[in-house]
């Protein structure tokens, strides 16, 4: 029993010391409930906005909008926000992404109902947000269904054509693929910095300081090292893409190796920032671990960030995944963006600017 004891306790003071198991065992799974628990408990109504052209049918189109109008929420609040317009300036807010969807009304809709005869409305929309295709396109059906009912004709009226602004069907993986991607350069980037805590504690920076090499060239260097790391890394995760799920870049390569590039910059810096300021290897996991935790789940790697609450919207505008991760799906898969690809690369230079000055200005050698 004695030994049964002394082997408990050892394996007990093992685990305690351990501060990486510790937060992992219990502050991770806390910190997952704490997060997707104040996100998503109470998520708001679920509303679209949605462009409405009618190009001649007055009265196919007025109950269209009353049967979108009388889609409610909880608090008699709607579900469609409409806008009206003609269909090219509405389909281009479609793709710049501030519509979920454009209801198109054709000019002899009238005349075909009081005939007798079908007329389809069209809907155009954008497969590659999830949101559309598993609760905007299901809810438009039902409307449009809803209406032919009213009509109580022999046969159906009314009916809906979906209408793709892809030129190509885009699937969850196509989404998920590029987000994966900004989130291992997110995760090899930050931890750069351990090795220059486990260096600083075991002295090795110390002697470095005695000698003629800067302190920018020390950061440089090792940033030069991950930057090809990196790159040999995002060739693996787009070719196993590929070759296991057909995900196909359609963007410019070069183009996509800047922004691997860049992306690495950012995280690395920022890994450097936090090795400029902790001090042992022990406090530096946590605080990394807090830093990148809310970054995967709500910068949008694993599902799109217009689905998330309103309130939680300042939060993802400052974090960098959300702007690598949206540049990363407009050259791969040609994906909607969240902003231009100008504002993308703007923030992650600035993001990247800002840690590295940062990171050189108090680096300190012990």
């Amino acid at each position: 029993m004695k030994a049964f004891t002394n082997v408990f306790l050892a394996h007990f003071k093992q685990f305690t010391r351990d501060k990486g198991a510790l937060f992992f065992t219990f502050i991770f799974p806390i910190m997952l409930i704490l997060i997707f628990g104040w996100v998503f408990h109470d998520p708001g109504a679920q509303t679209f906005k949605v462009g409405f052209v009618d190009q001649g049918s007055p009265q196919s189109a007025s109950l269209i909008t009353q049967g979108l109008d009388s889609i409610t929420l909880d608090k008699n609040e709607k579900v469609f926000e409409i806008r009206k317009g003609t269909v090219d300036e509405l389909l281009q807010s479609l793709r710049d992404g501030d519509l979920a969807a454009v209801i198109v009304i054709p000019e002899s809709m009238d005349t075909s109902i009081r005939q007798g005869q079908r007329t389809d409305v069209q809907v155009y929309y954008d497969p590659s947000r999830t949101s559309s295709q598993q609760i905007l396109i299901p809810i438009l059906n039902q409307v449009i269904n809803g209406i032919d009912r009213q009509l109580q004709g022999s046969s159906q009226l009314i009916g809906m054509e979906e209408r793709s602004i892809q030129s190509r069907d885009l699937r969850y993986m196509d989404y998920l693929l590029p987000g994966i991607l900004a989130m291992s350069l997110m995760f090899t980037g930050v931890y750069a910095g351990l090795p220059i805590i486990q260096q600083r504690q075991a002295h090795i920076i110390k002697r470095l300081g005695a000698t003629p090499l800067r302190r920018s060239m020390l950061v440089f260097g090792d940033l030069t090292f991950r930057m090809i790391l990196v790159l040999l890394t995002a060739a693996l995760i787009v070719l196993v893409g590929r070759l296991a799920f057909d995900v196909k870049m359609v963007g410019n390569w070069l183009s996509f190796c800047g922004l691997v590039i860049l992306g690495t910059l950012v995280f690395t810096s920022l890994g450097y920032l936090m090795a400029a300021f902790v001090k042992t290897e022990e406090a530096f996991i946590p605080i990394i671990n807090i830093i990148t935790m809310p970054m995967m789940f709500l910068s949008g790697t694993f599902f799109e960030v217009t689905n998330m609450p309103s309130f939680i919207e300042p939060v993802v505008r400052i974090m960098p995944l959300t702007y690598l991760g949206d540049g990363f799906r407009q050259i791969m898969v040609a994906g909607t963006p969240l902003h231009s690809m100008t504002t993308d690369i703007a923030i992650l230079v600035g993001w990247a600017v800002v840690c590295l000055a940062v990171t050189i200005r108090f680096f300190r050698w012990d």
